[in-house]
Order: structure tokens, then C-alpha cells, then sequence
């Protein structure tokens, strides 16, 4: 679980209405196709904009490692930056990934967890990794294997 609840705000609600239906939006320019980060303002051309769905899964550009001190003794958490198929960068935890390995290039997939117990804490994406999927090389874009 996130160390905090996320809750939304009026620049973020529709995000969050998109995570509550595990859905990851981002936004979509309908003048150039590009796909853009999900904090892009909108508002300055609004008829231009649309938020989409994304397709989830992105591949690990950077990571590292954060030491907490739990109450069992140390916790080791994994984040990163992941790049996601449609273009942005995402920074986000990486869950169920041996933070031993080198991630970089790894493919892998949203999941959508609770950020708290409240009943308006929001449910946030994290990455993982897919499992058997593909190393992509992040200069050259080469399927590593």
C-alpha cells in the first residue's frame, strides 16, 4: 500500500474517475495524435483535448530503490520511470519487481491499488512487471530477450 492517501482535487477528478474503473487516461491531442502526460492542462484548448484510455503497459526507462525502516525491519520498495506505449512518462512504484534485478527495459503492466482505507482515498496506478515479457533496449529500442 502507497505511504499516503491520495485524494483528488477539481485538476484531478476526472484521472481518478479513471482509475476507479481501472482505467489509466491520458490525454489525447486531437490536432497533432500525440498522447500526453494525464497532468497536461486542458483547459486553455478544450475542443482539442480528450482524455482516452491507455493501453497500460510501458517499458522501464530508470529506477531505483528506496530503504525504509518497517516495523519488521527494512523494507526495500522499487521505483521508476516507466514509459508508457502511447509515448508519456509515468513515474510510479514498481511492485512485484526483486529489486536486485536491473529493470531497465523490462515490460511492464498498470495495476490499480487503494491509496488508503477512506472511502475517498483514491486508487492510484502502479507498474509490474508483466512476466516473460520482452527486454526492449531503451537507446536503440532492440527486443533483448
Amino acid at each position: 500500500m502507497p505511504l499516503f492517501p491520495v485524494r483528488h482535487d477539481s485538476d484531478s477528478a476526472a484521472f481518478f474517475e479513471g482509475t476507479a474503473r481501472d482505467q489509466f487516461l491520458l490525454v489525447h491531442d486531437r490536432s497533432t495524435n500525440e498522447f500526453l502526460d494525464p497532468t497536461t492542462d486542458t483547459s486553455i484548448e478544450p475542443d482539442r483535448y480528450e482524455l482516452v484510455p491507455a493501453s497500460g503497459v510501458g517499458t522501464v526507462i530508470s529506477w531505483s530503490v528506496v530503504h525504509l525502516r518497517g516495523d519488521d525491519g527494512p523494507i526495500r520498495n522499487v521505483v521508476g520511470i516507466v514509459e508508457l506505449e502511447e509515448g508519456p512518462w509515468w513515474w510510479t512504484e514498481i511492485t512485484g519487481a526483486d529489486p536486485d534485478d536491473d529493470l531497465t527495459g523490462v515490460a511492464v503492466s498498470v495495476v490499480f491499488v487503494p491509496s488508503g482505507t477512506g472511502e475517498k482515498d483514491e486508487r492510484i496506478p502502479q507498474f509490474q512487471p508483466t512476466g516473460g515479457g520482452p527486454r526492449v533496449s531503451v537507446a536503440t529500442g532492440e527486443v533483448l530477450g
